[in-house]
């Protein structure tokens, strides 16, 4: 079982300095099953509380390892990179506020939750939504972006900015009153925001976040065929501009896990195969998943044109956001009682597409049938590559991973017509941790080689800092001491 193991280094100067902020680490698994010694974790309830351990940091020479929720769920969760690290959990920092209509931003802190932040908008701002991941409702809003994740809309980096960052010499940066405005994410003259990430130069504790305002049509596409005829339909209708925003498209092992998990959600108890085969039968078909929204009628033309220039046996089906429920009691009544189960089975997922979080991307998790999937029976780790649109591309990928470990199952983001992500879970028995890591260490590497980077890594995964060590001279500067998050990157 990977866990945090307790370290006695440090053992007085902490807890003495910071009272009730500091306390040992629940010594839990881990979803990645990873393994760390970590002496404390610190959960400052201020900004000045910040800055004040990171000073108490340098002075001792004190690693640190700052999270804004922890929930970094099959990269590494809590835990940092490198033993001996004092852990700053920055939950306690968890402000939303400053709403600003003219440029439908609000401000958040780390430790702002997708669901926190819906609650907000729902009570303060309901025809506002923002770009939800599938990671959870009770992950980080900040932390996601700063990590380069990918929501159903877009990716969240270019969604966030005027962050407000803890220097290594617990100075605090941010915007500048005579540089930047809230309708720009941009300042004029030198933008530090693309900068930072969750830490490794500052630790980030607020910045900015776009809105959208909620349109007369929200409604989630499903396109399903063979992964070469949606693959290519979906490369046409991004170079034809009918589709914008990010595609997820699932191979048939993602589907049957993903459908076993969300019927499970539905019943609250575990579906039997025929159950699951009655009402996902997709063994071998792809499925992709994207959003459509906008005066309806612009919404209808555009469906439309999708299904006129779809390949040959790529099926479209659409659920809006508002008629939903009505169409499920309607094939209930009309005896199409598993398609019904299945629009209700599914309508947390397709909600991802039209701003609502929920744990449904958890649901493809072995073994998780709630709560905290740290604690599923079963570990999963979490892998990702960077390459261009192909059904050969996706293969590609694919086949690398499989040839190192054979129980993977696959999802690929398009970004748009040029841009994919194929994102990989390798799933493991607790018995199998050491060998499943030895896999992944030489999946990185197997990918790398054939030119297909990843775009984040994890605990056990460094990225590079730089080229030509542009990193490592920016980690000197900013962090001379090397203190913040040190083995996050490569530097």
């Amino acid at each position: 079982m990977g866990n945090a193991k307790l370290t006695g280094e440090l053992e007085c100067a902490w807890p003495a300095k910071f009272g009730s902020w500091a306390s040992r680490i629940d010594a839990s698994p881990t979803l990645c099953r990873s393994e760390r010694e970590v002496p404390w974790r610190i959960r400052p309830p201020t900004v000045e509380d910040v800055r004040e351990v990171v000073r108490e940091a340098a002075r001792n020479r004190t690693p640190l390892w700052p999270v804004s929720t922890g929930r970094n769920w099959g990269y590494g969760s809590h835990l940092p990179a490198r033993d001996g690290s004092v852990i700053v959990d920055l939950g306690a920092l968890d402000s939303i506020g400053d709403l600003d209509r003219p440029s439908l931003s609000l401000r958040i802190g780390p430790g702002a939750t997708q669901a926190a932040l819906h609650t907000f908008l729902l009570k303060n701002a309901p025809d506002l939504a923002f770009n939800v991941t599938g990671s959870g409702g009770t992950t980080s809003v900040l932390g996601n972006a700063l990590e380069r994740g990918i929501g159903y809309a877009g990716e969240k980096d270019t969604e966030v900015y005027a962050l407000e960052v803890v220097l290594a010499d617990g100075s605090l940066v941010g915007p500048s009153a005579g540089r930047n405005h809230k309708s720009r994410t941009h300042p004029a003259g030198l933008s530090q925001d693309g900068l930072f990430f969750q830490s490794s130069l500052g630790i980030v504790v607020g910045a900015r976040i776009r809105l959208r305002i909620r349109q007369e049509a929200e409604e989630a596409v499903v396109l399903q065929g063979t992964l070469e005829g949606v693959m290519g339909t979906l490369k046409s209708a991004y170079d034809h501009r009918l589709i914008s925003g990010p595609t997820h498209v699932s191979e048939p092992g993602r589907t049957q896990r993903l459908g076993f998990g969300m019927l499970r959600n539905l019943w609250q108890r575990d579906p039997t195969p025929a159950e699951v085969d009655a009402c996902f039968p997709e063994h071998t078909t792809y499925n992709g998943l994207f959003s459509m929204s906008g005066k309806r009628r612009v919404v209808h033309a555009t469906w439309k044109e999708l299904k006129d220039s779809a390949m040959p046996g790529v099926r479209f089906r659409r659920a809006d956001s508002a008629r939903i429920a009505s169409a499920a009691k309607w094939l209930s009544l009309a005896g199409a009682r598993n398609q019904s189960t299945r629009l209700l089975a599914i309508r947390p997922l397709l909600a991802l597409t039209w701003g609502e979080p929920s744990e449904v991307g958890l649901a493809s998790l072995d073994g998780y049938s709630g709560g905290d999937p740290d604690r599923a029976t079963r570990g999963a780790i979490y892998g990702n590559a960077v390459s261009s649109v192909s059904a050969d591309e996706a293969k590609r990928a694919s086949g690398i991973v499989r040839r190192q470990w054979k129980d993977a199952a696959f999802t690929w983001i398009l970004l748009d017509g040029r841009c994919m992500i194929t994102v990989y879970t390798l799933h493991f028995d607790d018995a199998q941790a050491k060998d499943v890591h030895a896999a992944n260490a030489a999946i990185v590497d197997d990918l790398v080689g054939a030119g297909l980077p990843l775009y984040r890594g994890g605990i056990n995964v460094r990225i590079p800092g730089g080229q030509d060590g542009v990193g490592r001279r920016i980690k000197e500067a900013f962090d001379p001491l090397g203190i913040i998050s040190p083995g996050r990157y490569e530097t």
